[in-house]
């Protein structure tokens, strides 16, 4: 399944300015690269910073070119979240996610990575005390009879939901309440809505601002 969407980032991006957001100091990490880098120009100048992450070596001259000025590393991005030691951290946290599933294979075949799932719980490595996460949310899949490991994923993520169909509130207090058990306060959340190439397709840019809260001794 593949998807060319096109972006609604400049509309999150204004949002986020007229909710007091200062991008001029704000360092930003690119989770996945590839090569889709209108996506990643509708902030790229604003930020103090930008680095960008990318597996796949061939777009790796295609991102400097498009972004001369931010830093790119090839990477598995998931892998480094997970094993690396003295991880940078970073304001400004994108992740635009594949849909399905996706990454190396597990002993039964089966890929590793889901969504967006992976790495927001190990979210807390990667970011400032106070930071704003961007990341897909698929309401409701297209052609999703057709992937039933990936509907399994996220019935395991989501909990005693109908992934196929999932009320936009559920998911926007579902993640406020993801972000709390990781002790993080919501300072606030946005979204908007993503165009793609199926109208029957529900995905949208999830926005929220954490702060970490102090561990009491």
């Amino acid at each position: 399944m593949t998807f060319c969407m096109f972006s609604g980032m400049n509309d999150l991006i204004k949002k986020l300015e007229q909710k007091g957001i200062k991008f001029e100091n704000l360092n930003a990490l690119e989770v996945f690269g590839r090569g889709v880098d209108w996506h990643t120009t509708s902030y790229a100048n604003k930020v103090k910073y930008l680095e960008i992450w990318e597996i796949d070596s061939k777009w790796e001259n295609e991102l400097k070119r498009n972004l001369p000025n931010a830093k790119i590393k090839i990477q598995d991005s998931i892998r480094t979240i997970y094993d690396s030691n003295n991880l940078e951290k970073f304001s400004f946290v994108v992740i635009d996610n594949p849909q399905m599933l996706y990454g190396p294979q597990s002993e039964n075949l089966e890929p590793l990575y889901c969504e967006h799932f992976e790495v927001l719980k190990k979210i807390d490595r990667i970011v400032e005390p106070d930071s704003i996460i961007i990341f897909n949310v698929n309401l409701r899949p297209y052609d999703y009879e057709k992937w039933p490991q990936w509907r399994k994923r996220r019935e395991n993520f989501y909990v005693n939901v109908d992934t196929s169909n999932i009320n936009l509130d559920f998911l926007l207090n579902f993640y406020k309440k993801f972000f709390e058990n990781m002790n993080f306060s919501v300072l606030f959340y946005t979204f908007v809505k993503r165009k793609t190439p199926n109208s029957m397709e529900e995905l949208y840019y999830f926005a929220y601002r954490i702060k970490k809260n102090h561990t009491k001794i």
